[in-house]
């Protein structure tokens, strides 16, 4: 299960994505004449017939993202024995618009058929059958059903009867054309002039529904299909193994519905291109106007399948107001290389290589803006320095500069004509200095009582000249 789960987002390939510019530039779904499905080598000339035929398409109620839709389809057993099961496995012609292809979202049994809902109302001129089969497997890359039919006109229930085209001889154009409702031969050309009579048969069965998701316009589905016999093998495969009405591939592509179509597209080499004519189309069910919330998705238990959900009644939008448009093609004898290799269970060669795109020129895609990244400067350490260069200055931390002539410790730097602890400093006013202390008066011993006399400092030189001068000049005056 786990691989399973890693297909579900299915990337684009190149080739896948030339494709898809082939698509873009010229989408190929151009309404032709019906073709019938490639050519399986048949003995005769055979007249134009279908395998699948999409009966309904609706698109799911509620969606958010509006890119997921319930299909019904139809199968019809042209091969050489009854059919009790269908089986399809998405196949690499599978791709998306955005990167993101569409994937398998579900699967169920819408038992009345055409259209999808709980209302019988068959296809005009088909015979009242019941689809009583159920859901086996349901994966996102592959889905199984039992095939059931009930007959209300016979009362039996059981495998999808065959109506053998290969098996009428060679070259017996008229049996073969005797085999398909409506069939008429011109000359040795079988041919069929309303498609809706082909089906009329009891070789078919309606009712078969998925639901596909991430279904984006310009984007395209393609499986590999299988009828498988009463003992659950499959009728035919590639290689020449059983009956080459048993197998084909299925494509699927949601166009633009603003666009008219005006060229081909082709999946695979064998492919004659994608069309909407009423073979592939019933009632014009290629253009989706309604939504449902029928829920016909199974879920699967213990290999067993679960009960199909309760139906639940169509809602229209009011009127045919497009919502979705689609064009589809069917091949029958070929098998395109399966997108998970572990839907192969049976084996299969493949032999349907994916066809050349159209060359067309590139389209003008702008360059993804892409920020520069951020890178963070690199770290470079700071370089060596011999912290006392020549010259240089002296080291943080070192008190005494170089070139200082006045050593660290010596408060008086050179230059100051003042110098430290003179109170006095060049220029400033005189300080005010007090007078000498004198000694407190002694109470007891008063100076020159009983005391020594004070010492008396001895006079200077010049100091007794001059009182001997005084003297002198005083006796003078006195003589005269």
């Amino acid at each position: 299960m786990s691989n399973q789960t890693n297909h579900q987002r299915h990337r684009l390939t190149s080739l896948s994505q030339a494709v898809l510019v082939a698509i873009a530039s010229t989408f190929g779904v151009g309404v032709k004449v019906a073709l019938a499905d490639p050519a399986v080598n048949p003995p005769t000339t055979l007249p134009p017939v279908f395998c699948f035929r999409f009966t309904d398409i609706k698109a799911v109620e509620d969606d958010p993202e509006g890119d997921k839709f319930q299909i019904a389809f139809e199968v019809l057993n042209w091969s050489n024995q009854p059919a009790a099961g269908v089986r399809i496995a998405l196949n690499q012609g599978t791709f998306g618009l955005d990167g993101v292809a569409p994937t398998f979202a579900g699967a169920g049994v819408d038992g009345n058929g055409r259209p999808l809902g709980p209302d019988a109302d068959p296809l005009p001129g088909n015979q009242l059958f019941s689809n009583t089969g159920s859901v086996v497997q349901s994966t996102d890359t592959a889905i199984q059903w039992d095939a059931s039919q009930l007959n209300f006109n016979t009362f039996v229930n059981g495998p999808i009867p065959n109506r053998d085209l290969l098996g009428v001889g060679p070259r017996n154009t008229p049996g073969a054309c005797a085999l398909v409702p409506g069939c008429q031969v011109f000359g040795n050309n079988p041919q069929v002039a309303d498609w809706e009579t082909v089906d009329n048969g009891n070789n078919v069965l309606d009712g078969f529904v998925i639901t596909i998701d991430d279904f984006d316009e310009l984007e395209a589905i393609s499986f590999n299909w299988n009828l498988l016999g009463v003992d659950g093998n499959p009728i035919g495969m590639p290689g020449g193994i059983g009956n080459d009405y048993g197998f084909g591939t299925v494509n699927i592509a949601r166009t633009p519905i603003n666009e008219d179509p005006d060229a081909e597209f082709r999946i695979f080499e064998q492919n004659t291109g994608v069309e909407r004519s009423n073979r592939l189309f019933a009632e014009d069910s290629y253009l989706v106007t309604e939504y449902s919330p029928v829920d016909f998705d199974t879920t699967i238990a213990g290999g067993l399948s679960a009960n199909n959900a309760v139906e639940t009644q169509t809602i229209s939008t009011g009127g045919d107001e497009p919502i979705a448009l689609f064009a589809a093609e069917f091949g029958a004898g070929i098998t395109g290389a399966f997108l998970n290799p572990e839907d192969n269970i049976f084996g299969s060669a493949v032999n349907a290589p994916l066809a050349n795109p159209p060359v067309v020129p590139d389209p003008v895609v702008p360059d993804p803006v892409v920020p520069d990244p951020v890178v963070p400067d690199p770290v470079v350490p700071d370089p060596v320095v011999d912290p006392d260069p020549v010259g240089g200055p002296d080291p943080v931390g070192d008190p005494d500069p170089v070139g200082d002539p006045d050593p660290v410790g010596d408060p008086d730097p050179v230059g100051d004509p003042d110098p430290v602890g003179d109170p006095d400093p060049v220029g400033g006013p005189d300080p005010i200095v007090p007078p000498p202390p004198v000694d407190p008066v002694d109470p007891v011993n008063p100076p020159g009582i009983g005391n020594s006399p004070e010492s008396v400092p001895e006079p200077s030189t010049m100091a007794m000249l001059g009182m001997t001068a005084l003297a002198l000049f005083g006796y003078k005056r006195r003589r005269s």
